[in-house]
């Protein structure tokens, strides 16, 4: 009998010496699937460990069918690192065939061995027994090195780099030739390589020129019934060579849009355009391809965006470049036009992370428009909402809480930084969590996180999502744009998937619509209660209206 260990995979017996991979829901193969569509980079590393271990000890190869999905899975999410790893194991336990050694090699080129992935190229190549496809797809990747190792260099004028240059066209030139309609993207790392070695006065003998080749592609892709989605990264090049911005971004769109290319496919063209072609952000075609291909990298990743002072108005100012040309409705489930990226850059700006005066971090908060909450209050007073377990009363200390004298508040998209004077209103954490404070020298601060315009009604059944941004772990200011759908609404509370850590309590929850404010996120909760299809795990916030409707009924009783 076979003992069973990890994620699913049968360890052989000395009698059978054999693998049985249970194809089954715990199966490995699933459980990593599962990881890495939630973006459970943890979770994956914990099964790819688990196979490596098994490995070690197994007394026959591992199955190179399921050898061979299980490296497509990783490389598809960009986990290069732990696709390396397990193609070593795959390789070590007397897996050799072609196309793991091939996946094994592309591992290692993305994490920057490239000596190492040509000598596994190599091998390939010299075994007489490799196909002639796989052959194809080697010499492929030996052009990658080769250009690579070109790019990398940036010293066009060094006979070495122009050497490395002319090995990489060869290599791509010549299985192109060999058949062009099967292999377009050996045609298309010519054309772009040719291109390059005339932008960098290194011009190449013995080739067509690069438009024609690239008008060739084009004619092929033309006649092609139904373009995948690898092709549409081929015409996307095309289109650049051939100056048809147009063309250019209608194919880019469609790129961006196909379920199909994932993290590895966006990215690969992404680093084309930019190492090769050198697209720049901030001229055409760069300012309309570019962004698009980010959005579409942050949806395939996990879609978390590092926010820093200085990169925020240099994003704002390529949006105004471009977002006109990206004003487009997509569909329901959807990356999103860039001026709607815009908007939630701009939120930044209002968001900040509350710090004892010592410096450490232990939440978030956001400003708000006092009169919203408040209607006896000035117009153009601004107030910051946290939570009450970050921020309580002193005559209502709460655990881990600390006073409003302790604290400061910073706001890093606009390097500021500001003393809290008090708290304004506050309703203890185990009511609606909410403190409102007021901040020294708050009036000159431009942005708001507004409650207006109000999203349309939820359909839950739809999976609207929702966005967090703060400070998680006290960390940089993050935005959590993935695994962010709505899973219920119960009065006063919102439940959700939107991935927070420790640091996030006080965070604005915004609507996918209009980045308006509609939560004051303060708890991760496990509770049977919550109606969701696959986990009983929650994130939660307060409702915004539940906060205002207290806090308007407070000054009206006031008043009255």
């Amino acid at each position: 009998m076979a003992a069973r260990v990890g994620g699913g995979i049968d360890v052989p017996s000395a009698n059978t010496g054999r693998y049985n991979l249970r194809m089954s829901d715990d199966g490995v193969i699933q459980q990593l699937t599962r990881a890495l569509e939630r973006f459970d980079w943890a979770e994956a590393q914990k099964i790819c460990d688990g196979l490596i271990v098994e490995q070690n000890s197994a007394t026959a190869p591992f199955p190179e069918p399921s050898a061979k999905t299980i490296l497509t899975l990783l490389r598809r999410k960009r986990q290069f690192h732990l696709m390396g790893l397990v193609a070593d194991a795959f390789v070590r336990g007397g897996l050799t065939t072609p196309p793991v050694l091939r996946q094994y090699a592309q591992a290692l080129i993305d994490e920057g061995n490239l000596v190492a992935s040509q000598m596994v190229l190599q091998t390939i190549i010299a075994d007489d027994k490799t196909p002639g496809d796989e052959i194809a797809e080697a010499k492929g990747l030996l052009g990658r090195i080769f250009k690579q190792l070109y790019v990398n260099a940036k010293d066009p004028a060094n006979p070495r780099q122009r050497e490395n240059l002319s090995r990489a066209i060869a290599y791509y030139y010549a299985v192109y030739q060999t058949k062009p309609e099967r292999f377009l993207w050996h045609g298309i790392n010519t054309v772009a390589l040719l291109a390059r070695a005339q932008r960098d006065s290194a011009p190449m003998q013995g080739y067509p020129e690069y438009r024609g080749i690239a008008l060739h592609i084009q004619d092929i892709l033309a006649g092609t019934p139904s373009i995948r989605y690898w092709d549409r990264a081929t015409a996307v090049e095309a289109a650049v060579a051939l100056g048809d911005t147009d063309a250019a971004f209608d194919h880019a769109l469609e790129y961006a849009r196909d379920k199909e290319a994932d993290a590895f496919e966006i990215g690969s063209l992404l680093r084309q355009l930019t190492e090769v072609w050198q697209l720049s952000p901030d001229v055409e075609p760069g300012n309309t391809l570019l962004p698009i291909l980010k959005a579409a990298m942050l949806k395939r990743e996990g879609g978390t965006i590092k926010v820093a002072a200085h990169t925020l108005a240099n994003e704002s100012n390529s949006a105004d470049a471009s977002s006109k040309r990206l004003e487009r409705v997509f569909g329901t489930d959807r990356y999103q036009p860039l001026g709607w990226l815009k908007t939630g850059l701009k939120r930044c700006e209002a968001i900040g992370a509350v710090e004892t005066v010592t410096g450490k971090r232990i939440g978030t908060g956001f400003l708000v428009k006092a009169s919203d909450f408040f209607p006896d209050r000035d117009q153009s007073e601004l107030l910051f909402l946290t939570n009450a377990h970050v921020i309580s009363p002193v005559d209502q200390p709460f655990p881990g809480a600390i006073p409003a004298e302790a604290a400061q508040v910073v706001f890093e998209a606009m390097n500021k930084r500001y003393d809290v004077a008090d708290i304004v209103w506050s309703s203890s954490p185990f009511d609606l969590d909410a403190s409102f404070l007021s901040l020294d020298g708050i009036e000159n601060h431009s942005e708001l996180c507004p409650l207006t315009p109000a999203p349309e009604a939820f359909d839950l059944s739809k999976k609207p999502r929702v966005y967090v941004i703060g400070y998680p772990l006290g960390g940089p200011l993050s935005i959590s744009l993935q695994d962010s759908h709505w899973i219920d609404i119960a009065d006063p509370f919102l439940h959700y998937r939107t991935p927070t850590e420790p640091g996030s309590s006080g965070s604005p929850v915004f609507d996918d619509q209009y980045w308006t404010v509609i939560g004051l996120h303060h708890a991760g909760e496990k509770d049977p209660r919550f109606k969701r299809d696959e986990s009983d795990e929650a994130n939660e916030a307060i409702a915004i209206t539940a906060i205002q409707q207290r806090t308007r009924a407070g000054s009206a009783a006031a008043n009255t």
